[in-house]
């Protein structure tokens, strides 16, 4: 017998893990896509950063406040799918049908697109690669307790590379930066600060080659873009900055019309709701006029469109939750917290 779901939320960034978290107030029934392996959006890539723009939440690391929506998210135990892409989506008396890349096909009564800017992928590094150092590769900033005293290289020259390197350099690291071109991309100002850093820079350098070493992690086969010659170099971790793809071909995909800001944005009259009965969006995903794009602008995002989602499928209902000091949900788990105290 087929489940159908209240609400299917396609991406499990912020926006959609504090929705999944408000549906279970509001005691919908949901299931959640991510296409990547893990939750987290955008915050997966700035794991190290502080985070200073939460109302009430004192400056914390990106992978912390990533794992307290997670668990925010699963409270009130959403089915949850990692790694499934919905790449199709129709509808058909009053229920909405996602099919996934894996060719499954999971039904809703209201769909809640919550994809930011499309799903987003680092580009990986095209050459080859020795299977034993894949742990030493990392595509997003890695933990600093791993890269204190090693030698990290960093590949790219943009903001983010320079960044890094100098992020990496103040953990203890000591940091080779190596790109392609003749000048890095980054502002002058960063750029100037990493060299006052006394950080190396191997400029008409790519990355040819991975392989095992003895005495550190890896060494990798450099080659000099200008006179083609190449270099063995050592080191202990790799981290890859070479941008990203951006894929949002679910949204031209599905079998209803949708509203759309500069050919991308849902757009929505009203804050949330798109111009398909049933089908709400939250997040950067969506535009409205006034649209606040902070993590603080995706929770309020969330409640709202999860708020419309209710009124949508019980016109009755309340229309909004009960405030969690006051809500009886809550009581079992406020005493079990009180008493740990």
């Amino acid at each position: 017998m087929t489940t159908i779901a209240d609400v299917l939320i396609i991406g499990g960034g912020p926006t959609g893990l504090y929705a999944s978290f408000y549906a279970g107030l509001r005691d919908l029934s949901v299931v959640l896509f991510e296409a990547q392996a893990e939750l987290g959006g955008k915050i997966n890539f700035y794991p190290e950063k502080m985070v200073w723009d939460v109302g009430a939440l004192p400056p914390t690391k990106g992978k912390k406040v990533k794992e307290h929506l997670i668990e925010q998210a699963k409270l009130f135990d959403p089915t949850i799918y990692l790694k499934t892409k919905i790449i199709e989506l129709t509808k058909e008396d009053d229920l909405f049908y996602a099919v996934d890349d894996q060719g499954r096909t999971h039904v809703g009564r209201t769909v809640l697109v919550c994809i930011g800017g499309g799903v987003v992928s680092p580009q990986k590094l095209p050459c080859f690669i020795h299977n034993n150092v894949d742990n030493y590769i990392h595509y997003q900033f890695p933990d600093q307790q791993a890269i204190q005293g090693k030698h990290l290289v960093i590949s790219g020259g943009g903001d983010a590379a320079v960044d890094y390197a100098i992020e990496a350099a103040s953990y203890g690291a000591k940091v080779s930066l190596c790109y392609r071109g003749e000048k890095l991309k980054a502002h002058e100002a960063q750029v100037k600060k990493m060299k006052a850093e006394g950080i190396q820079v191997l400029m008409n350098h790519t990355i040819d080659g991975v392989n095992q070493a003895e005495t550190f992690n890896m060494v990798l086969r450099l080659k000099n873009s200008a006179n083609q010659e190449t270099i063995d170099f050592l080191c202990d971790h790799l981290l890859i900055q070479h941008g990203y793809d951006r894929d949002s071909a679910l949204l031209d995909k599905v079998s209803f019309d949708l509203a759309r800001h500069e050919d991308f944005y849902l757009n929505c009259e009203i804050p949330t709701k798109t111009s398909h009965p049933g089908v709400f969006a939250a997040g950067d995903i969506h535009y409205f006029k006034g649209k606040v794009n902070l993590l603080a602008g995706a929770f309020q995002d969330a409640a709202q469109a999860v708020n419309q989602i209710k009124h949508y499928l019980e016109p009755t209902s309340v229309p909004q939750a009960m405030v969690s000091s006051h809500n009886e949900k809550f009581s079992e788990r406020n005493r079990q917290l009180l008493v740990n105290e």
